[in-house]
């Protein structure tokens, strides 16, 4: 049976770092959905008038296996880069599992509204800095009814904290635990002492 589809409008994005340093930056965005057998990519237009603020209103549509999104196996993420004449230049990204957009129980999320997300940048150097708002809704097939792949934690801020209206202003999410094993191993810190200071720790 055919999944449901993943509507998605790359709105724009704010106070982006300045890679080009002098000139004003030219910038796009690649979507990408991976983690099927297939990955899936878009691309927006370069805005070449926003700067550190583009905006681009790109309308993104892609299939989604929903088991595979509820295992925590599908992950989206938005890249951004300046066009530039001798080569374009990362700006940074967010990447978020499409398990934490995935509608629960509650029944939220089959609806024909639009809901609007904004989530911090990470750069290539791993700080956050900018903001990139995009709006998404599941079409076609309903949602079947399920666990969502993660609860938003009750850290993250509601949005009339940061000013943004009806958006949703949120961190980029923890990594997976693999992540966090990997890193390790490029510190040279073993794995056993690493469990053993969290189990004491708890």
């Amino acid at each position: 049976m055919k999944g449901p589809t993943l509507e998605l409008n790359i709105n724009s994005a704010s106070d982006l770092e300045n890679v080009n340093h002098i000139t004003k930056m030219n910038v796009y965005a690649v979507i990408t959905l991976s983690g099927d057998k297939k990955i899936q990519k878009a691309k927006t237009g370069v805005d070449r008038y926003g700067g550190s603020n583009p905006n681009w209103n790109h309308a993104v549509k892609f299939s989604v296996n929903e088991r595979l999104a509820r295992e925590g196996r599908l992950t989206l993420v938005v890249g951004l880069f300046s066009s530039r004449l001798l080569g374009n230049k990362d700006i940074g990204e967010v990447e978020v599992p499409l398990g934490y957009l995935l509608p629960s129980t509650n029944g939220n999320g089959n609806g024909h509204e639009m809901k609007f997300v904004t989530y911090q940048v990470r750069t290539p150097s791993e700080k956050m800095k900018g903001s990139l708002t995009f709006s998404y809704r599941f079409g076609g097939t309903p949602i079947i009814s399920g666990p969502a792949y993660q609860q938003v934690p009750a850290s993250w801020a509601s949005p009339s904290q940061h000013g943004y209206g009806p958006h949703c202003y949120m961190p980029q999410p923890p990594p997976p635990p693999q992540y966090e094993e990997i890193r390790l191993q490029k510190a040279g810190l073993p794995l056993v002492s690493f469990f053993n200071s969290l189990s004491l720790d708890g």
